[in-house]
């Protein structure tokens, strides 16, 4: 039910209208301002994926939608639309805009009959090749009842949508097909796809020097043990300003971890897993608090299938003064970061969060001059962002350039009480399915008073829903002086509000609503009024149009003491009023995307030294429009030392990309910043520049800037890996030497480089030990960037090293939605694939994502005495290719002596990828099990 605040670097500027004068409730004076521009309203995040709608795909299914009314699959979509699949041979198929290496889509499957969380899986096609099967849950979705909701089928469903996701091991480009399809394998009786993201997820990145792994304190980065205490002594040995890094891998932490002054980082939000029943990281408590943290880099996957609003099961939590959050990807929680004041000075970045129980971000009880920016919510339980001055007042926070989607209950974004906070540039989609609406701001919850409120350049789409209680609309930007009269100076400036299902602007409850100043809003395609006023108070817009209003009339007010003033310069806004409510309006129709579809990547460009007076070689930005019509380009321009030519024109094709080339050129020496800004669908969109300019002469560039090796037996040597090494500079740059640290040789050809020359660095990695492997390569010369260095990074295995763990698995059969392929690689002996029954020969697969030479492979059945021995007959085949097979051991009897249940295969040293086994007999049942599909290299033993 709460929000959070935000800060903006100007405000809305009012009292400079010309004199429109309110006489007497009802008489407006109208004043000669002119017409403003339509609204820019705000852009939102800037998103590192493309998002592509499953009803815009192809598909075989039903398209369900558009519509608002609660409790339907089709309501709590985006775009209020979404795709059935239901039977055998449907599908959807999503066409990748953009080259990814990821996928993630929404979905939603029926609930049980008791509210038992089941499994089932749903079959993946990329271009038109078979892939092993997404598994999809219940367990996160259908909530009922009344507030805080239940997981017990009965009265008031809701929340019905999750996510998945994955990584590939291969980067697809643009065009690539992937095709979500009902097999007969997929056992749910239907599912309902939204949307997929198609994201190109950067590699891991490096430990930074001076880090403290988990590792090195004994975390499993398989998420099989509990790594809390290997946090914990790494949080200690980092010591008071120290850094602890969580490399890639997943890391289970039932609880909280607590921490002050000190730096958690990972290898990246799709890289640094940490998962539990409900893991945190927690400040100490206010007043004392925390200060000097930073978080970064890594994801929480939490176990919250619930809301219990008496427990504390959030992602971030506590006090944390003068600190960061930046990167992290939160799901399955109550809260995504629930921060308890007074403290102050605590900045949220680039956040993922999404499908919580609860609210995305909230400012509670006195958190000060603190901000959430450029992130992402969707599928919050409750407001996406809010600041909540209980006891103490929020003040100087602001919520700017976020990007939030389909909160079920309550708001986008909620201001409740407090003074000077902001909410700008954001864009709030489909907000408010019920008892909310877009934006809101309040005096309501026993808050502190309201003072004043900035809300400036957001965008508000389809948002605001049919209060079950009321029985009439929520609007899309609404006030409620719930708990007292609201004085405090309001300002709305160039809002867009577009498709509300019920009015844009209300005001409701209360004593009155007073001092709200709207200018230059841009309300198009209401599906009631443009204004609902319920309340006594005054309010005045200006510059302001609105079209395509459903309702007879702009305004409606019952006689209940309202004056609305108009400051001049509006359309389609003041006329009569009418006083007769509309509980089911038509669903609004669609308008343009407005830039919803665009997708600028990457989100910002480095350069590296260059010295003054020369240019770099151009860095390219793509820019895609994944929607269904041409996309207008308006301009296109750089600041700072920084130019750039692009091949975009004046429109970019639905499902086209356009490139934007940009160059350095310093004018000085040092840091250079500047900015490069595309405006497409009338969004413009925003990606920083930054370079490093130095001294005339010899400068030297390296592509890449890190080199990463795939896992490596330990004392094999990989093939080499080149850097290429440039002299940007303005005179002849002499090499003296080039050395590597870590397990990383090198040779190269680099001796005497002329301006613009080239020469490369061969890098390879022998690893001396198992685990992540960190190192660099340095060269040393007369440049003026000397030395110059970039990361190395790989990962030793050994025998002991089970390279099959999370890998992708396909089988033959599978008995039912439980006994799923993807068991037999998950890491957990008790969970198990199965096939179907007295139907042999059978098969399961492993794709170990790339060839290695295997040595062994250890099968495990269910360590439990309830697993009685047993016999199974089968063989091992493998491939290089997933389609020719070669037998590599015969087929023979292998016994599973209970209680262990364990067989260790060996197989002669063979280079594969796949590796699979065919079953032919089992004498403990009719049917091929494997709980886990183990494979270990050749090579040294642990």
């Amino acid at each position: 039910m709460f929000g959070a605040a935000h800060c903006s670097p100007r405000r809305a500027r009012f009292g400079e209208l010309a004199a429109g004068i309110v006489l007497a409730a009802g008489v407006i004076v109208l004043t000669a301002a002119p017409a403003a521009a339509a609204a820019t309203g705000g852009a939102g995040a800037t998103l590192p994926y493309v998002e592509v709608q499953a009803e815009n795909s192809s598909t075989n299914g039903t398209v369900i939608g558009p519509t608002a009314d609660y409790n339907t699959l089709a309501a709590e979509a985006s775009y209020r639309k979404a795709v059935t699949l239901q039977g055998a041979g449907k599908f959807v198929e999503f066409t990748a805009p953009a080259a990814t290496n990821s996928m993630v889509f929404r979905y939603s499957i029926p609930d049980t009959s008791s509210g038992s969380v089941y499994t089932a899986p749903l079959s993946l096609y990329v271009n038109g090749t078979k892939q092993a099967n997404f598994t999809l849950t219940n367990a996160y979705s259908w909530y009922y009842g009344g507030y805080p909701f239940t997981n017990s089928p009965g009265s008031n469903p809701h929340h019905f949508y999750d996510e998945t996701h994955r990584l590939f091991a291969t980067t697809y480009p643009a065009g690539t097909k992937f095709r979500l399809q009902v097999d007969a394998e997929d056992t749910a009786s239907s599912y309902t796809i939204d949307f997929a993201d198609f994201e190109n997820v950067a590699g891991a990145s490096a430990q930074p020097s001076g880090a403290v792994s988990v590792t090195s304190k004994g975390a499993d980065p398989t998420g099989a043990a509990d790594s809390t205490a290997a946090f914990t002594s790494a949080i200690a040995a980092a010591g008071a300003g120290g850094t602890v890094w969580i490399p890639e891998g997943t890391f289970r932490i039932p609880g909280h971890l607590i921490l002050n002054n000190v730096t958690v980082k990972g290898a990246g939000m799709w890289r640094s897993t940490v998962v539990g029943a409900a893991p945190g990281f927690y400040g100490n408590s206010a007043p004392t608090g925390s200060g000097g943290v930073h978080l970064a880099d890594f994801a929480i996957f939490g176990d919250v299938q619930e809301r219990d609003d008496g427990a504390q099961v959030n992602g971030v939590g506590g006090a944390l003064n003068n600190s960061t959050v930046d990167r992290l990807w939160i799901e399955h929680m109550k809260v995504g970061a629930w921060m308890d004041g007074p403290f102050t000075g605590l900045v949220f970045t680039g956040m993922r969060i999404r499908n919580v129980t609860a609210d995305g971000v909230n400012f509670h009880d006195g958190v000060t001059n603190s901000k959430v920016t450029n992130s992402d919510l969707r599928n919050l339980g409750d407001d996406g962002l809010a600041t909540w001055s209980d006891q103490n007042a929020d003040s100087g926070d602001s919520f700017d350039h976020n990007t939030v989607q389909y909160p079920i209950l309550a708001n986008g974004i909620a201001i409740y009480g407090g003074h000077d906070n902001f909410v700008t540039d954001n864009r709030v989609i489909d907000a408010g399915l019920t008892q909310g609406g877009g934006i809101h701001v309040a005096q309501r919850f026993a808050s502190t008073p309201l003072g004043r409120t900035d809300v400036l350049r957001n965008t508000v789409i389809r948002s605001g829903s049919l209060d079950p209680n009321w029985n009439f609309g929520v609007g899309a930007l609404w006030f409620d002086a719930r708990d007292a009269a609201m004085t405090g100076l309001t300002n709305v400036d160039d809002i867009v509000i577009q498709q509300s299902p019920y009015e844009a602007i209300q005001f409701v409850s209360g004593s009155s609503v007073s001092n709200v100043k709207i200018t230059n809003a841009t309300i198009q395609n209401t599906g009631t009024w443009v204004v609902q006023e319920q309340v006594g108070g005054s309010a005045t817009i200006s510059n302001s149009t609105a079209t395509g209003t459903q309702a007879p009339s702009p305004v409606y007010n019952c006689g209940v003491g309202f004056t609305l003033t108009d400051g001049g310069g509006n359309s389609g806004i003041f006329a009569p009023t009418q006083c007769q409510n509309i509980t089911r309006p038509a669903f609004p129709p669609y308008l343009p995307d407005n830039g919803s579809r665009i997708a600028i990547s990457p989100a910002a460009l480095g350069f590296e030294s260059v010295a003054t007076g020369t240019s770099s070689a151009p860095q390219a930005v793509t820019v895609t429009n994944s929607g269904t019509a041409t996309a207008p380009v308006g301009s296109i321009a750089t600041t700072g030392d920084f130019s750039q030519t692009n091949n975009c024109g004046s429109g970019i094709a639905a499902g086209a990309s356009c490139t934007v080339n940009v160059t350095f050129t310093p004018a000085a020496a040092g840091s250079r910043t500047g900015n490069l800004s595309i405006t497409a669908s009338g969004i413009a969109n925003n990606v920083p520049l930054t370079g490093t300019g130095v001294a005339p002469g010899p400068v030297l560039s390296l592509s890449p800037s890190g080199l990463s090796f795939s896992a490596t037996v330990v004392g094999n040597t990989t093939p080499a890996q080149t850097v290429t090494v440039t002299n940007t500079g303005t005179t002849s740059a002499t090499i003296s030497g080039v050395s590597t640290t870590g397990d990383f040789s090198q040779t190269n050809n680099c001796a005497t480089l002329a301006v613009h020359a080239t020469c490369t660095v061969s890098v390879t990695f022998k690893p001396t030990t198992t685990g992540t492997r960190n190192g660099s390569m340095t060269i040393n010369s007369n440049a003026n960037n000397s030395p110059t260095a970039t990361s190395l990074t790989g990962s030793g295995i050994d025998a002991s090293t089970n390279i099959a763990l999370h890998a992708p698995v396909t089988a033959s059969s599978q008995v039912n939605g439980t006994f799923v392929p993807s068991n037999a690689t998950d890491g957990d002996a008790n969970t198990y694939w199965e096939s179907a029954n007295n139907a042999f020969p059978q098969w399961v697969q492993v794709d170990l994502g790339k060839a290695y030479s295997i040595g062994t492979i250890t099968l495990k059945l269910p360590p439990s005495t309830a697993w009685g021995t047993r016999t199974q007959t089968l063989s091992v085949l493998t491939s290089t290719d997933g389609s020719t097979f070669t037998t590599a051991v015969g087929s023979a009897n292998y016994t599973f002596t209970s209680p262990a249940n364990v067989v260790t295969i060996t197989v002669p040293a063979t280079n594969t990828r796949y590796v699979r086994l065919t079953i032919t007999a089992n004498t403990g049942w009719p049917a091929g099990q494997a709980s886990e599909f183990e494979v270990h290299p050749s090579g040294q033993g642990g």
